[in-house]
């Protein structure tokens, strides 16, 4: 399973938070971007709990991310 995860971070913090989010293992790329999130990661998983844990236990504990809005990749075939 795959998802994207859009991620706001305070001002000032972008660098920190980038090394934090791409050190986790299930994000296998993780992206600056500009618009209204700053970072794009891309999470793996066996399936959506894992999803879950990595972004309700890991990403919300990183100091200066505030806000997280996560995607759920489906297949349609």
């Amino acid at each position: 399973m795959k998802a994207f995860v859009l991620i706001k971070v305070e001002p000032g913090k972008i660098k920190e938070v980038m090394q934090a989010v791409s050190e986790m293992r299930p994000v296998k790329e993780a992206y600056c971007v500009t618009g209204p999130d700053d970072i794009i990661a891309v999470l793996e998983s066996d399936d959506a709990r894992g999803i879950s844990e990595v972004v309700i236990a890991d990403l919300h504990d990183v100091e200066g991310i505030r806000g997280t809005d996560t995607r759920i990749v489906v297949d349609l075939a």
